[in-house]
């Protein structure tokens, strides 16, 4: 420890301070012979030297008393600053909950977990904010102040589904449905579900946000989810399912040939048969069988057997399988990418675009001089006039815009397409028809371990190990 020595010789006294300022400390030496220190000659060197708070008299006295020479002894303390603690939140819920779908040993997916997302009931606290708590300032030997830090206030949360006390630190459920805590955002979405089988008995079922069926879907039933997900525990049989986002089935779907999927996210399960699937993004299962697919991005099936055998499976960009085909050869289709052309459908919608915006100067310069007419003089005709070209203007503007949309659709096709690629990581067999960007081959031997993809005008087929 470095010290500043601060020194009065009286009767051989020594006192120094700590260089922070926290404590003092004596040191006395045997007096000279016929002269001995007292408790006030000390307390005034003390107070000579500016040390006024948190001296100890009696460790004062003990020492002169018990004539404790050549030690050093601490004989003033500080007062610590007590410094604040910052706000907190507390969450009454598992903000940590992994939903993904576990891959077991044999690289088979297992759903059993996914969607176990904690449920809250109207009413239900959710979280608790702990306020910052108030600092104080110390003091030391000099009496000067030693600053303390103070506690910050954190904001409040943001999100939706739920409600704040007048004191502004419980947070509770707006309505039942599940809570999440994801990018900063205290997310109560309301999720409908449905604690049994869904059937006749029950009827079709139709909800704007999550769906959760606990038990099975069997025929002749929809479920639609307008706005969310729908996640199914058990089988779904003959079943019309729709969903704006995904759609979970945790075991499968034997369709029949009546079932059917439709998706604005991503279609997963382990396994689908006889069905009819429709999704923007990803189709991932153990296993398809006699299925018909469209996904807009990539079709993995995966596991011990990822197999697909018979129907037609479509993908915008890529398939990617264990096994395709059998050996009865049965007739199954597999493509990548897109059937038509791309590029006539990019400049189509390039002309059409420009014709509806050459359209839409005309309209708006038109109504430009019909407003500058009627600043000058009221005209009832005008005013009319002055009427329909607003309407066309909304309605070329609305025509440009679903071209623009239209056009940036194309763009990410082609950009997708451009990555069309078939990859079977065991075998493919006789009897299976695989179309990249148009362009079809017919698989007449085994092949294993290999790769298709679309080169010039043609189709390449390349190893890639086991």
């Amino acid at each position: 420890m470095e010290e500043n020595v601060v020194e009065k010789g009286i009767c051989n006294v020594q006192i120094t301070v700590s260089d922070d300022e926290n404590a003092a400390y004596i040191c006395m030496t045997k007096p000279d012979e016929g002269t001995e220190n007292t408790l006030e000659s000390i307390i005034g060197l003390v107070k000579d030297l500016g040390i006024v708070h948190g001296v100890s008299t009696e460790v004062l006295k003990n020492l002169l008393e018990k004539k404790a020479y050549g030690q050093v002894v601490k004989f003033a303390q500080a007062t610590p600053a007590t410094d604040g603690k910052d706000g907190w939140y507390e969450f009454l819920f598992d903000t940590k909950v992994d939903t993904r779908p576990k891959i077991l040993k044999d690289g088979s997916v297992d759903y059993s977990e996914y969607g176990s997302v904690p449920s809250v009931v109207e009413g239900e606290r959710i979280v608790v904010y702990h306020p910052a708590t108030g600092s104080q300032d110390g003091i030391n030997v000099y009496g000067g102040s030693i600053l303390a830090k103070k506690g910050k206030d954190l904001a409040k949360l943001k999100g939706k589904g739920f409600t704040v006390d007048q004191t502004g630190t419980v947070y509770t459920a707006k309505y039942d449905g599940k809570v999440t805590y994801i990018a900063e955002r205290l997310v109560v979405d309301k999720e409908l579900v449905v604690e049994g089988d869904v059937s006749y008995t029950t009827g079709d079922i139709e909800f704007q946000n999550d769906i959760h069926i606990r038990g099975n879907v069997f025929s002749g039933v929809s479920v639609t989810s307008q706005k969310g997900s729908i996640i199914v525990d058990g089988y779904v049989e003959q079943a019309a399912l729709s969903a704006k986002n995904d759609v979970v089935l945790k075991n499968g779907m034997q369709g029949n040939g009546k079932g059917s999927i439709e998706a604005g996210g991503n279609v997963k399960g382990k396994f689908f048969e006889q069905s009819c699937i429709t999704c923007k993004g990803d189709v991932q299962a153990n296993a398809i069988m006699n299925t018909r697919i469209e996904a807009g991005q990539d079709i993995i099936v995966s596991g011990k057997y990822g197999v697909i055998v018979g129907g037609s499976v479509s993908a915008m960009r890529c398939i990617s399988a264990n096994i395709i085909g059998n050996m009865s050869e049965v007739r199954t289709e597999i493509k990548a990418g897109v059937d038509g052309d791309l590029f006539a459908l990019l400049a189509q919608c390039k002309q059409n675009k420009e014709e509806s915006e050459k359209s839409l100067k005309t309209v708006v310069d038109a109504l430009e001089k019909v407003q500058q007419a009627l600043a000058k003089a009221d005209n009832p005709e005008l005013s009319k006039r002055r009427i329909q070209l607003m309407r066309s203007k909304i309605e070329c503007d609305t025509r440009v815009n679903e071209l623009a949309k239209r056009e940036q659709e194309i763009l990410d096709q082609m950009g997708k397409a451009n990555a069309a690629r078939i990859t079977i990581n065991k075998v493919v067999n006789p009897g299976t028809a695989i179309t990249i960007n148009g362009v079809k081959v017919l698989v007449t031997e085994e092949n294993h371990h290999v790769e298709y993809a679309r080169r010039g005008a043609g189709i390449i087929v390349y190893n890639i190990g086991e």
